[in-house]
Parts: structure tokens; sequence; C-alpha cells
């Protein structure tokens, strides 16, 4: 696969990740483990959140530390995922309240990156955003606590650049309500001949409702390629022969050297695209505006061991995309992801 286009917001990485001098040294100073070529493998994540703490307070008190374990995650492996126009359509829509955050660990890295070019965030008003940046806080134990969500800004009327936005975890479930909190800013009571009167500030609500409809997208976008992670497939370039095959500890791993850009969903929104123009328009699609969330059954366990019961085990999101109905042949719908060559 050919080497894609670097994307400017590289340079706001290296910018924002430079404020803090010999960051990534001291990270992979402190390492005492053995690491594997796979750096998703090899990363402690207490180790880095530990450091960056300490040395945001300690130096800097101009950029997020969030941010920037971000950006130095996403570096390890640049990969952009892109959806097609009808699942961006169709999932952005779906109201995702009350998810479990677990579902997350499903992710295909520890920070994506996800192209919304038809995204807009606030600043206050609406502006266009090239994509934003995704990453899931952990706490010591290992449970979610936040999610971080960084939208890169398009260069538009002098303004550019990146802006940081976080939902907290409570208790495992992401409660996208629970972020609607500050609509009670835009509400204001007054006692007035002995009646409560609440008065609300029309535009500060419809800034509220915008920002809502747009972190309610992105969750979205993150919870379907979460949902279609198992057809994710990427060939290994460097395969060796069992005979011959060594394990190779480095002394210091390096971020990915290319950008690679990943469909999700592409081929099944063209797909349903073609469906649509070939039929007539009372004949709608079968659609699932919620994500499907289960539990493993278990059957297929280790009969030795006591079966684990119902909140032990892993809860498995499977998103139900929209799908022609009366299509001649089902099996000839594509739904494997798969690089982009260039």
């Amino acid at each position: 696969m050919s080497r894609l286009k670097q994307p400017i917001f590289l340079k706001k990485i290296k910018k924002v990740i430079n404020t803090i001098p010999r960051l990534e040294e001291q990270i992979f100073a402190c390492r005492n483990k053995k690491r594997s070529d796979n750096p998703l493998l090899f990363i402690d994540r207490k180790d880095e959140e530990r450091i960056l703490m300490s040395l945001y307070f300690m130096e800097n008190e101009s950029s997020s530390p969030h941010s920037i374990l971000c950006f130095i995650y996403w570096r390890y492996t640049k990969k952009i995922y892109r959806l097609s126009e009808d699942i961006v359509s169709d999932v952005a829509n779906t109201y995702v309240d009350n998810i479990p955050a677990q579902i997350l660990k499903e992710l295909p890295s520890w920070s994506i990156y996800v192209s919304a070019e038809n995204l807009h965030t606030i600043l206050p008003t609406s502006y266009p955003i090239h994509g934003f940046f995704f990453y899931p806080f952990l706490n010591g134990g290992g449970g979610i606590i936040q999610l971080f969500i960084i939208d890169n800004l398009k260069q538009s009327q002098g303004t550019t650049g990146l802006k940081e936005k976080n939902i907290d975890v409570v208790g495992g479930i992401i409660g996208m309500e629970d972020s609607r909190g500050g609509l009670l800013g835009s509400r204001k009571m007054e006692c007035i001949d002995n009646e409560v009167v609440v008065t609300v500030n029309e535009k500060l609500k419809d800034f509220r409702d915008r920002e809502f409809n747009l972190l309610n997208a992105q969750i979205s976008m993150v919870l379907y390629i979460c949902s279609q992670i198992n057809d994710i497939k990427e060939k290994n370039q460097f395969k060796r022969s069992e005979k011959h095959k060594k394990h190779v500890h480095t002394h210091h791993e390096l971020p990915a050297h290319n950008i690679r850009e990943w469909d999700v969903g592409i081929r099944m929104g063209q797909a349903i695209r073609q469906y649509r123009q070939q039929n007539p328009q009372d004949r709608a699609t079968h659609r699932c505006k919620r994500p499907h969330i289960r539990r493993d059954t278990g059957i297929h366990t280790d009969r030795s061991k006591k079966p684990k019961l119902a909140h032990e085990r892993k809860p498995r999101l499977i998103w139900l995309p929209p799908v022609p109905v009366n299509l001649e042949d089902v099996n000839k719908l594509p739904v494997v992801i798969t690089p982009i060559d260039k």
C-alpha cells in the first residue's frame, strides 16, 4: 500500500507534544518489562498517565495532558477511519444514552482518528471539522472514567486548531443525557406575583443542544467502529516462517511511519445507496435506531470451570446496520472493512 499524504494535524500534534520537553524519552526510560514489536502490547498506560500528570503539574499548565496522551498513542498506529455518508447518516442519528463503557475496549487502538467532514463543532457558532480524535481515559484499576474527543478544526475565517471536550463515565456507564447538565444554565427561575416563572435563554439552549447532538453523533460513530472490529482485517507484511520465527524486543519503539486509512462500512453504504436508487421511495430500509448490546452466552466455555454469571460475562456490541430488504442475493452484500489502497 502506497504512502498516504500526511495530514496537516500531524504538525499540530508534534507542537502539542513538544510543550513537555523529553516527555517520550522519560516514558520509555521507565520500562522494565519485555516489549514486543506490537506497540499496542507493550504500552503500560499507568506509567504514561503517572509521568504525564506529574510533568503537567510541575512544568506546564497551558496544555491538556489528556490531549497529549491521545496524540502520543495515536502516533503509534496512525490509522484514520472513514465511514460512508449513508452509514454516517443512519448511525449519527442514533440515540446512544446509557451505553456500557466497557464496549470501548473493543477499539482497534487506544486512540483513534475518525474522518468526519460533514460534522460541525460549535465555537460558539457552527464550525466545520476534518474529523476528531477519540481517547478513553482509564483509572488505576483499568476502568474507563472519562472520554476525550478532540475536534480537528478546518481552517476557515482565520481559525484553525484542535478543540478538546470530555464526557464523564459514571459507574461504567456512558450517560450522554448527564452531559446535558449545562442546559440548566440556559434556564432562569424568578418569583413574580408569588408564582415561579421559568425563562429560557434560547441562544444558550440552542448552543447546548447542537453541542450535545454533535457529541451523540461522534460517540455513535465510534461505537459503530467497535461493533465492526471483527471485520477489520490487516495483512501482515512481515510474515516469518515458524522455523525461523524469533521474538524481537527493541529498546525504543517508534511511532508508525505512514498514515493508514480504513473504510468502515463504505461498501455497505454503496449497496444501500444503490438499492435506494433502484427502488421506489415508499420502500424503506430496515433500520435499528439503537445499538444492540448483549452478553456472551458462555456456552463455548471450558466445561471444567464454573460458568460465569450474567453480570460477569463480557458485553458485546452488535450494531445492526440498515440492510436493504428484498435484495436478490444478500450474501453478495460486502461488509468486510479493508484498508484503502492509494
